[in-house]
């Protein structure tokens, strides 16, 4: 039996079906750790593995690509979207669904006050209040480019155990509050005419998955079977050939 035919044998005995969840914005799926450094601002193949959602309304206006996934440990997102200025701020909020809601966690990106292009672990006080966060267990990174697209990546504990930070507490299987908000108008941004107070709040949905993306389970397992097939092989060949040497 030629390589090709066995793991194509093996292959078809194995489906990848996705099981079916409740309605969620965003699967962040199980995959890949992503060390500090790579976490610059720079959506690259870092990402192959997490969940990629195009085409997502962000307030208070524009169209963004995102990317959500898991190690258990940490939680990793990133986003892509043009601004209307080359220095907005941009920011997440966990958990609660009313905008800057007071005891709610978040993640701030280029705010001229708190960190000019850069990023800060906070926590949110209610309307026109926040704070960076004393402990900074996140990491993350904002990049401007050509025509004002705007990146950021984040990496952030699924649970810290800073419960004084109002840090999160997620585990594996559940699904979760998250709210996107960016301006560029003036109070830490500047530039331009979007402001983070225009527009309904706009609360997604954020599916901690237990498994991986289903096409790189399937690529996984595919090299699995090749690698299997291929020693099945040579295991074969050297036995037939000890036998024709006895003979």
């Amino acid at each position: 039996m030629s390589v090709f035919l066995m793991v194509t044998m093996l292959a078809t005995a194995y489906v990848v079906v996705e099981p079916v969840y409740a309605q969620f914005d965003f699967n962040a799926f199980l995959g890949n750790p992503i060390p500090d450094e790579e976490i610059d601002g720079i959506i690259g193949s870092e990402w192959d593995d997490a969940g990629n959602h195009p085409d997502i309304t962000i307030q208070p206006q524009a169209t963004a690509e995102i990317w959500t996934k898991h190690d258990e440990t940490y939680l990793y997102i990133a986003m892509q979207f043009t601004a209307d200025s080359s220095n907005p701020w941009v920011a997440f909020q966990f958990d609660l669904t009313s905008h800057m809601s007071s005891g709610a966690d978040g993640a701030l990106f280029g705010h001229d006050r708190l960190g000019p292009n850069e990023y800060r672990d906070i926590s949110f006080g209610g309307l026109g209040s926040i704070s960076a966060d004393a402990i900074q267990d996140g990491v993350g990174a904002i990049s401007v480019g050509d025509s004002n697209l705007i990146a950021v990546e984040l990496k952030k504990p699924l649970s810290s155990g800073d419960s004084a930070e109002d840090d999160i507490d997620w585990t594996v299987g559940n699904t979760y509050t998250l709210v996107i908000r960016w301006d560029s108008n003036g109070g830490g941004s500047s530039g331009g005419g979007s402001s983070h107070l225009s527009g309904s709040v706009g609360h997604r949905t954020v599916f901690i998955n237990t498994n991986e993306i289903p096409e790189f389970s399937a690529l996984t397992l595919f090299v699995a079977l090749t690698t299997v097939a291929i020693l099945v092989i040579a295991l074969k060949r050297r036995t037939d050939l000890h036998v024709s040497k006895k003979r």
